[in-house]
């Protein structure tokens, strides 16, 4: 097993962008430098051992997360996934992540997913996963009026992430996490944490009120609703 190490990520070039630190971090994931459950260097060695901006560095990690590549453990730092989405990985996906991409095709296809995702959930949620889902509301709204953007975001990916899990459908699963990581590279490498849609909260709420309802009738409008804010960002 390879070593962790200053040589490890290697450092990026004056054409550094976001789309190479995830190049670099994934290339060092997959050989082996950095292990499932391995804690990766905090977030000033990586800047300085690559030579990039903080903000570039904090939205590579974050569409990482999103994709189920790494964790963040508040307090603790950032991990590699135990279990890494494998779908991320696909030749097809990754080039996909690695290409350019239409930036309003990728958000038909996310108002799409993000249907038939709420429409899965209705059939299939359980009452542990509704609840944690809840939970996961209430401390975005705390961390929006604590002025904790970071937080609040994290807690943004993971209420979907709780979502899509509850679909029950491992192949569906696989897709929508992958294509989430896409959306976040395509749309959101511009959208600064402090930016984040104040009404998110209540986005996800109007999404669990149709879950608990059982209301298909309402779900695309629900969805679309949700989406107005990447919309702007067009």
């Amino acid at each position: 097993m390879l070593e962790p190490s200053d040589a490890a990520v290697k450092k990026i070039n004056k054409k550094s962008v976001v789309d190479l630190i995830m190049d670099q971090l994934l290339s060092d994931i997959t050989s082996g430098v950095y292990p499932p459950g391995t804690k990766l260097p905090n977030e000033y060695e990586l800047i300085r051992q690559m030579q990039v901006s903080r903000n570039s560095l904090r939205e590579a990690i974050k569409i990482l997360t999103a994709m189920g590549i790494v964790e963040i453990r508040r307090g603790d730092g950032t991990y590699v996934c135990s279990q890494v989405n494998p779908s991320v990985f696909d030749n097809v996906v990754y080039s996909m992540v690695s290409g350019e991409t239409s930036s309003e095709e990728m958000l038909e296809l996310r108002q799409v997913l993000d249907e038939t995702t709420v429409r899965l959930a209705i059939e299939k949620i359980t009452q542990e996963e509704y609840l944690r889902l809840e939970e996961n509301i209430r401390q975005m709204r705390r961390a929006l009026v604590q002025g904790d953007p970071q937080r609040a975001q994290e807690l943004d990916i993971q209420f979907h992430m709780i979502l899509i899990e509850s679909c029950k459908n491992v192949f569906f699963i696989r897709i929508v996490k992958g294509v989430y990581g896409i959306f976040e590279r395509s749309i959101g490498q511009n959208v600064m944490q402090e930016k984040l849609d104040s009404k998110a909260p209540d986005y996800h709420q109007k999404m669990l009120e149709c879950i608990r309802e059982k209301d298909f009738k309402h779900v695309h409008q629900v969805v679309a609703d949700s989406l107005i804010t990447w919309r702007e960002q067009l």
